[in-house]
């Protein structure tokens, strides 16, 4: 580890723990190079091999634990990959993080919102929630800042794992100084005589500035070092189209080409069959994953006539799987009971698929790569809508089955994003619930939570969740239920949906014909700015909390020369001042309302510190897009 880490912020010493009843073992340094280090307990016959990749604005920080004993462990309770101990008093460290991506049906909602806390005497602790989803309970970021040499000097950091996690700080000698520590929850993990625990790498990284630099310095992070590249480029939010909510499984080939016509029509680019293409429907039929578990009442002739009346149409065709988990009486239970745990679950019962073993593994890169090379898939989603904490328990409660799990489950989405480069990989987890770097690494976008009826929280919660992520990762959808027609869609039902992937969803062919058109023109708008979704972004005002209040926000180019700007009136209404972050103050700005309104010329400076006057109706919302006036 370089020594001047974080600009001298960090004290020397190991920077990781790994203990045992409360104590912690004892390491010493055997080894170090400028690209790593080896550590070893003596007493425990313990080696900790550590190996750091450097990245623009970060380190990432490879551990993996060695038993060179002849016996087995001792137990191990704690596994912290990270440990780093700063000189700054706690008090005047701040600390941002924010929930995961839940379900909840009233506003606003928990899901993403976020925390600021100041003046910390004791501890502060975030992590994943007891049943085991990584992101069910807290996003597993972080950001950090303090007073550093006369500025404001700060860090982010995140584990990449799918697993159970915290992380947590504390204060020391009495506040004078701090701590920081990220670990694994295990307990009484124990290692057999040559055996290897790669630990989740810790991904950090330093910055200068206050929690808004830090919050881009970490979106930059995540884009440009962390997030898969599409066929060789950046990901930009796309258009999709998604069957499920508002239709759910009642659905047949005839509604479904009714549905992709009108998607056609919007300029979807993607267009998802979801759940229940299968016998059983959902969730009775997961698990059913063959060719001859297709449900013939709905595709008679399977799915190959739907997919290419999509593809006819001008776009790409996805389908949607939940491989990690079956219900009983599905075909790969029947088949393969051995790679199969029992899990407790409502209705019939469910099993967890048990990825430690290499056979499962390669059991899911053949099954859904011939479905990729038959129906020539351009998107899968990867649902996962199970708590693995039972899974764990039973297999192994000290939580060591975690490692392997992972293992397998990173293998699988490496090797299918590596052969199929055409497809997309959205990740699911009934909703938001297992978004982490692990699964950030291995996915083009998240759908981010299952509510997605109201327009207020999906706006909310894209709004909230861009203060850790990049847009490009936030999948929210215009949902339309069964024969629901144009009632209650309007302009700001859209773009409450458009501050990362735009989707629809259910049963779009109710609209009327002059929706469609609105809808459509709104797409137009969208694809002419999504990229811009994926850089710097601010709130312009502060977070709503009530329905009278108005909501404001930005993306802006680092360059500087363009911006867009979403402004949401609460009930009330009327007139709003909003001043602009991080333009050129020497520049003139084109300033118009999307879409088709008439431009005018205005100074960076001025919209920064006089702001810009908007005028809107009781819950109305406008989008205005920002670009340099050449001179």
């Amino acid at each position: 580890m370089p020594d001047n880490l974080g600009g001298g912020m960090v004290e020397p010493g190991c920077w990781f723990r790994v203990g045992s009843g409360g104590t912690h073992f004892a390491f010493a340094r055997t080894v170090a190079t400028n690209d790593g280090e080896d550590w070893l307990d003596q007493a425990h016959a313990l080696r900790m091999q550590t190996r750091f990749g450097k990245a623009a604005a970060g380190v990432v920080i490879r551990r993996r634990l060695e038993h060179r004993g002849t016996r087995v462990s001792p137990p191990i309770d704690l596994i912290e990959p990270l440990h780093l101990v700063f000189g700054a008093p706690s008090e005047q460290w701040r600390h941002l993080y924010a929930n995961g991506g839940t379900t909840e049906r009233y506003y606003p909602a928990s899901a993403f919102c976020t925390h600021e806390v100041t003046r910390l005497h004791g501890s502060l602790m975030i992590e994943s929630h007891p049943e085991g989803r990584s992101s069910n309970l807290h996003l597993t970021l972080l950001i950090s800042t303090t007073a550093h040499r006369g500025g404001e000097t700060g860090l982010f950091c995140g584990l990449e794992w799918s697993g159970e996690w915290y992380w947590r700080w504390e204060s020391l000698d009495g506040g004078r100084r701090c701590q920081l520590v990220g670990g694994v929850k295990v307990n009484g993990l124990r290692l057999e005589p040559g055996e290897v625990l790669e630990l989740p790498p810790v991904h950090l990284g330093f910055f200068t500035g206050g929690l808004w630099a830090g919050t881009n310095a970490l979106r930059r992070y995540l884009y440009e070092q962390v997030c898969p590249r599409y066929e060789g480029r950046p990901v930009v939010p796309r258009v999709s189209y998604n069957h499920w909510g508002g239709i759910y499984n009642d659905y047949d080939i005839d509604l479904m080409r009714r549905e992709a016509q009108r998607a056609a029509a919007l300029g979807v680019e993607i267009f998802v069959l979801d759940a229940a293409w299968f016998q059983g429907d959902f969730p009775d039929g997961v698990g059913n994953w063959d060719d001859a578990d297709v449900n013939r009442r709905k595709f008679p002739e399977g799915l190959e006539p739907l997919a290419d009346f999509v593809r006819h149409l001008g776009m790409g065709f996805g389908l949607w799987f939940e491989p990690e988990r079956a219900v009983e009486g599905t075909t790969v239970l029947r088949q393969h009971p051995e790679w199969l745990v029992p899990v407790p679950s409502r209705g019939k019962s469910s099993f967890h698929l048990n990825l430690a073993q290499p056979e499962a593994q390669d059991y899911l890169i053949k099954m859904v790569g011939e479905w990729i090379e038959r129906l020539g898939l351009a998107w899968i989603k990867w649902d996962y809508n199970i708590e693995p904490r039972p899974f764990w328990n039973r297999v192994d409660p000290s939580g060591k089955i975690q490692f392997a799990y992972m293992t397998g489950l990173y293998r699988v989405l490496d090797t299918l994003m590596g052969k199929y480069p055409q497809c997309v990989v959205e990740q699911c987890a009934s909703g938001g619930r297992r978004l982490d770097i692990g699964t950030m690494k291995r996915a083009h976008t998240f759908w981010i939570s299952d509510e997605t009826h109201d327009p207020l929280n999906c706006r909310l919660m894209q709004a909230r969740a861009n203060r850790f992520l990049p847009g490009h990762l936030l999948n929210s959808a215009v949902m339309v239920a069964r024969g629901r027609g144009d009632i209650g869609f309007d302009d700001a039902a859209v773009l409450g949906r458009m501050m990362g992937w735009l989707s629809f969803y259910g049963d779009i062919a109710s609209w009327s014909d002059a929706l469609t058109g609105r809808m459509a023109q709104w797409v137009r708008v969208f694809k002419a700015m999504r990229h811009l979704v994926v850089r710097d972004f601010y709130q312009l005002l502060p977070m709503p909390r009530a329905l009278e209040d108005w909501h404001a926000l930005q993306f802006v180019s680092p360059a500087k020369d363009e911006a867009v700007i979403f402004v949401f009136a609460g009930t009330t209404g009327g007139s709003q001042k909003v001043k602009l972050r991080q333009l050129d103050p020497e520049a003139n700005y084109r300033l118009a309302r999307q879409p088709g309104g008439a431009p005018r010329t205005i100074p960076g400076g001025q919209l920064m510190e006089e702001g810009l006057r908007i005028v809107l109706n009781p819950d109305e919302g406008a989008l205005w897009h920002l670009g340099v006036v050449d001179e």
